[in-house]
């Protein structure tokens, strides 16, 4: 029997797996490594872009979101430089652009922000992602201002909302490599997605943000006219409404007048180039006329007149509503037709600076809305004067009867009887009293016929200076002439105490010269500035300034209760001078 004998086992070459070198191990477990890192950084770039999602959805306020896209763009591709290019609605060139990596003292030295040249207009005629390793050895480089920071690598693509395309993502200089990559370009196509539902997102917000705005302002508007007796304060508000609100340069409320002429009534302008602030009340009571105008009130339809710069300045409507604010000649310019029915009221007019024609071309909706409803509230506000007006006529005609047919024959037959009764009385004393009763009782019928008689004459307008006006010629009769008047500046922005103080001391001013000063001449003046001044001056017989009766001095106590003055003294080389002023704070 033979024997068996067993053979040492030789060590193999790897005690891996069977059939693999050690070489092929050490491969496979560097691509596995290489494969969990890719991974890891795959799970981070998507942890960044859903963190780059949520910051650039976290805020409802366009620019601020417009701000975080650009940010957060940077941040997910490694980008030194960003930029944000919004088209215009014609969608040919960028009209803002926004930016990050680039100094403001950078952009100031770069001049003018891109218009959508090289680059940056092959995104925009054919809007697809673009990566370029060079800039300028593309083809379509169109080279970079003088003092413009170096780039070279560029990763671009398009911002769409609804189909439409907003804008465009522009990222330059991929830190850490001389190129972008596909992952980078597929990171911002995902970012451009989401920051188009979060620009659209911003945009419903900021439009209900404005709808609520400009329904704001016609409530406080139509408040003014219904509750205000001066239509000039509210015109005023019209205008710095409606400027404010379109963030145009100037802005006029023009209205027809009982002739039909076209009367400027208000202008609210800002500071000039200069940083001058225009008057208040310049341009106000300039006449707009001319068949230009009068195409406007016929064709009741807005109108945006554009002048760019470079072209021959504008003539007629825009050139007289951009005189007014002291404007440059070119520029936008807004009509819109303040009218209900049939019936026309005026024009709203505003003006943009040159640059400013997109904002112009967004805001002539809104414009359109806020006059329409400003002509109905301003048609409303004149039927409630109309109405308040038509009845206190009835209650003034109504108290006119009274007196006639009550209280004058009451009186008239006192007088008959202390008549009769003076003939019978003996002592020439009792006598003489009895005339004099009756010769006063003369003078009250007089002065109660004289009130009847004004009783009948038409009310003023309800504006503070044809209320003046009506007050002057109202004492015509008693003095025996017409009083001349005098009206400096503008007294719509009095308030409503130191509107009954002109009045009154015109009013006592003037009934005062009829009763005592025998004068064949009294002028009135009025000025409005910065304080209110009222001055009367008559050629009477003069009067002791000592001697102040009750009504002049209860003008000296009117005066100190508004931190004002009053004086009484003669006239030279005759008559007498009363001057009343006080500080105006306007309503």
């Amino acid at each position: 029997m033979s024997t068996m004998t067993r053979q040492p086992t030789v060590p193999g070459p790897s005690k891996g797996w069977p059939g693999t070198s050690a070489l092929e191990l050490e491969d496979l477990l560097e691509e596995f490594r290489s494969r969990v890192s890719a991974a890891r950084r795959t799970q981070e770039r998507l942890g960044s872009l859903l963190d780059a999602v949520v910051a650039v959805s976290a805020d409802l306020e366009l620019s601020e979101v417009l701000g975080r896209i650009v940010q957060s763009a940077c941040s997910l591709v490694d980008a030194q430089y960003g930029a944000l290019g919004v088209l215009a609605p014609e969608g040919e060139h960028l009209i803002e652009f926004i930016t990050r990596g680039v100094t403001e003292g950078e952009r100031v030295a770069i001049g003018d922000l891109p218009r959508g040249h090289g680059l940056l207009g092959l995104l925009i005629r054919d809007p697809q992602p673009r990566r370029v390793r060079d800039i300028s050895k593309h083809p379509d480089s169109f080279g970079f201002p003088a003092k413009h920071p170096p780039m070279h690598s560029f990763l671009g693509t398009p911002v769409r909302i609804r189909g439409e395309v907003f804008g465009n993502l522009y990222m330059a200089e991929k830190q850490g490599a001389e190129e972008f990559t596909a992952e980078d370009e597929a990171m911002l196509v995902a970012l451009a997605a989401a920051a188009g539902v979060a620009i659209d997102n911003a945009r419903l917000y900021d439009r209900s943000q404005r709808q609520r705005r400009w329904s704001e302002a016609i409530g406080e508007l139509t408040q003014s006219l219904l509750e205000s007796e001066d239509e000039a304060a509210a015109l005023d508000l019209m205008a710095a409404q409606a400027g404010r609100l379109a963030r145009a340069a100037t802005a006029t409320v023009a209205l027809y007048d009982a002739a039909d002429i076209l009367v400027v009534r208000a202008v609210y302008a800002t500071a000039t180039p200069s940083g001058d602030q225009p008057p208040p009340d310049a341009g106000v009571g300039t006449t707009l006329s001319g068949a230009s105008w009068d195409g406007v009130r016929d064709a009741r339809q807005p109108l945006l007149l554009v002048s760019p710069p470079g072209e021959p300045g504008p003539q007629g409507l825009a050139l007289d509503i951009r005189t007014l604010g002291g404007m440059d000649p070119h520029g936008p310019t807004a009509l819109l037709p303040l009218a209900l029915g049939s019936g026309n009221l005026g024009v709203l007019a505003l003006a943009w600076s040159a640059e400013m024609e997109t904002m112009a071309t967004d805001m002539m909706t809104p414009l359109s809305d806020f006059a329409q409803q400003a002509g109905l509230a301003l048609v409303a506000a004149r039927s409630q004067r109309d109405r308040a007006r038509m009845a206190l006529l009835e209650d003034r005609d109504r108290i006119a009867r009274d007196m006639h047919d009550h209280v004058i024959q009451r009186l008239f037959a006192t007088g008959l009887s202390l008549q009769s009764a003076a003939r019978l009385a003996q002592h020439p004393t009792v006598r003489a009293r009895l005339d004099d009763a009756v010769d006063d009782l003369d003078g009250a019928i007089k002065d109660i016929r004289h009130t009847i008689f004004e009783l009948h004459r038409p009310l003023p307008t309800g504006e503070l200076r044809s209320e003046v006006e009506f007050l002057v010629d109202s004492f015509a009769e008693s003095l025996g002439f017409s009083p001349e008047l005098v009206i400096e500046g503008r007294l719509s922005g009095l308030s409503p105490a130191l509107e009954a103080d002109l009045i009154a001391v015109v009013r006592e001013g003037l009934a005062n010269v009829a009763r005592h000063a025998h004068a064949d001449r009294v002028s009135v003046q009025v000025v409005a500035d910065k304080e209110l001044v009222i001055e009367l001056r008559d050629d009477g017989v003069g009067i002791d300034p000592g001697s102040a009766r009750s009504g002049l001095v209860n003008l000296g106590t009117r005066a100190a209760a508004r931190s004002g003055t009053f004086e009484l003294r003669r006239g030279e080389p005759s008559g007498t001078v009363l001057s009343w002023r006080a500080p105006i704070h306007h309503a």
